[in-house]
């Protein structure tokens, strides 16, 4: 309501005139609007639409630079190595920045080089309030020198550099860190975690990433692509996880097929009181059967609520057949209320206990 009546107020025939705080800092045009209202409207625009607004006045361009350079993201390679380049320029910018994503994997346009590492380890060094950083390198190996020198507190980190005993000594350093993303082969070697290696730990390893048992005290979230089996559980080991995605490689379609009757029973084993389950499998094809006979491996959890179960098929199940496999589910596991089978329709159980019913949110059912 407040900034309702402030916008339609009548323009004021001359500006409204603010001294700044300091004696020394000449008197200087200022909007009506609070600066915290112009920050919170400023958000709400894409990078495109706040470049205007940063020749609009100075004001504008100082709430606005603020917001533009706060979540460095999604920019294309070149672009994003120009936007290094300024920040290492221009030292107003450097405490704004919050957030910072590079991404130089899958670019065909420009090849790292040591001058070009070097150029964004310079300006890590500077970024003393970033809180959340991705950094996807192409080169093989561990460019974890980078990292060197740089006074920042992370929360949210995202790398596939090389998961080596540098990587773990800086996560080490890192005790405010919350949610951790490793996307690195261990040592540079592709040793990606089989179905079966990962809960046998059969997968041989030097061990040289071990953290800390005092390291990363709030981590409440992991992903993994490419660790195996001792660097997850180097991760994972007493601390609050709460929600955690990793790819698993099977060697064999066959050893994906067996899924209903060992990953979704080690994980209850594990993990019984698990709330949600999201399992994708892409290399084998799931039956109507197959899936009915996932029910029994469901009975060990005691918590689990919410399952998403995405497979190819042989066939685009019916509905019916959905909801009678949802309903087996359910049966096996009665604390279920919401699941997702490959049709990719979101069952949800309603009525009152005893007399639930299975529906879906499309029309057809």
């Amino acid at each position: 309501m407040v900034l309702e009546y402030l916008l339609s107020r009548p323009k004021c025939p001359e500006p409204v005139l603010i001294l700044r705080a300091k004696a020394d800092v000449p008197q200087a045009f200022r909007s009506i609007l609070p600066v915290e209202v112009l920050d919170n409207i400023f958000r709400f625009l894409s990078k495109p639409e706040l470049l205007p607004v940063l020749s609009a006045n100075r004001v504008f361009n100082d709430v606005a630079t603020r917001v533009l350079y706060h979540t460095i993201e999604e920019l294309e390679p070149v672009l994003s190595i120009a936007v290094l380049r300024k920040l290492d320029r221009e030292p107003r910018l450097q405490p704004l920045v919050r957030k910072l994503e590079i991404n130089w994997v899958s670019s065909t346009t420009i090849e790292p080089t040591r001058n070009l590492y070097s150029l964004l380890h310079r300006v890590l060094t500077k970024l003393k309030g970033l809180t959340a950083l991705s950094v996807e390198l192409p080169r093989p190996g561990s460019q974890i020198w980078i990292l060197n020198g740089c006074s920042f507190t992370l929360r949210y980190f995202s790398t596939s550099m090389s998961c080596d005993a540098r990587l773990a000594q800086y996560l080490d350093s890192q005790p405010s860190l919350t949610d951790l993303t490793l996307r690195g082969y261990h040592n540079g070697i592709n040793l990606t975690p089989s179905l079966f290696g990962l809960f046998s730990g059969a997968e041989a390893t030097d061990n040289s990433f071990t953290l800390l048992p005092t390291s990363l005290p709030r981590l409440a979230s992991l992903r993994t692509v490419h660790s195996g089996p001792s660097i997850i559980a180097s991760v994972v080991k007493g601390r609050p996880i709460q929600a955690a995605s990793i790819a698993l490689f099977p060697s064999t379609s066959s050893e994906s097929l067996r899924v209903q009757d060992y990953l979704v029973t080690e994980l209850a084993t594990r993990f019984p009181h698990l709330e949600a389950l999201h399992v994708v499998i892409l290399l084998s094809e799931f039956t109507d059967d197959s899936l009915r006979k996932l029910g029994p491996s469901l009975a060990l959890f005691k918590s689990l609520q919410y399952i998403t179960f995405m497979a190819a098929t042989d066939r685009v199940a019916s509905p019916h057949e959905e909801k009678a496999i949802a309903k087996i589910w359910h049966y096996w596991c009665p604390t279920l209320k919401t699941i997702i089978l490959p049709r990719g329709k979101v069952w949800f159980s309603e009525g009152p206990e005893g007399q639930l019913e299975w529906s879906s949110l499309e029309t057809d059912d």
